[in-house]
């Protein structure tokens, strides 16, 4: 007579298993994309309206309409900066509901329980991890190179598109983990045989 262990859990399919890490590995890399944009974004549009609102006391206070060709142009393009900035915020925004799309969908097809519960605790899991993997990147870049423009514009995107796919996939393959079906406590008897079951009929007769 065996018991199953309370607890436990249904095993991935091989099928559910490749489905998570390799939704891991695509959502992730547009979710980082759209995460580290965002908050890149987000500093930009805040540093413009600031300079804009600077820009703007400057030239109110010397009169409105300024004659001054430099503050009016520096006015202008600092309006026209927070709009591009603004375009930039919202793709960003676009990108992550992409990978979270992307990512409820293969894990949907592969059959993969709660993927939707799995896709957004791994997109909640990822959007802490990845800020502080973004300082990782950038010094191991710094690391790997003396240039200080090869290291974070050039370096950086290669080792953050790198790492996003490793980090993605075992993000996402162990949040597929916690939502395996579980398998209830039971107990197995061993399976009473014909000839067995036979025998009382036979001391009977």
């Amino acid at each position: 007579m065996a018991t199953t262990p309370r607890g436990s859990a249904h095993p991935l399919t091989r099928n559910q298993t490749q489905s998570s890490l390799i939704a891991g590995a695509v959502a992730h890399t547009i979710f980082q994309t759209g995460w580290f944009l965002f908050g890149m974004s987000l500093a930009a549009l805040v540093a413009t309206a600031l300079f804009g609102n600077i820009i703007g006391s400057i030239t109110r206070s010397l009169g409105g309409d300024d004659p001054n060709a430099v503050l009016r142009a520096l006015d202008g393009g600092s309006d026209l900066l927070f709009w591009v900035v603004l375009s930039f915020l919202i793709g960003s925004l676009i990108l992550i509901g992409l990978a979270i799309l992307v990512s409820g969908w293969m894990l949907s097809a592969a059959g993969l329980r709660g993927p939707w519960k799995v896709t957004m605790a791994a997109v909640g899991i990822a959007a802490l991890v990845d800020i502080a993997l973004f300082w990782i990147y950038v010094g191991l870049a710094n690391l790997l190179t003396e240039s200080r423009l090869a290291g974070p514009v050039l370096l950086t995107p290669v080792i953050a598109l790198i790492g996003g796919i490793l980090v993605g996939a075992l993000i996402w393959w162990l949040m597929a983990l916690t939502r395996r079906e579980k398998i209830a406590a039971a107990t197995a008897t061993d399976a009473v045989t014909p000839a067995a079951a036979a025998a009382p009929a036979d001391e009977t007769a």
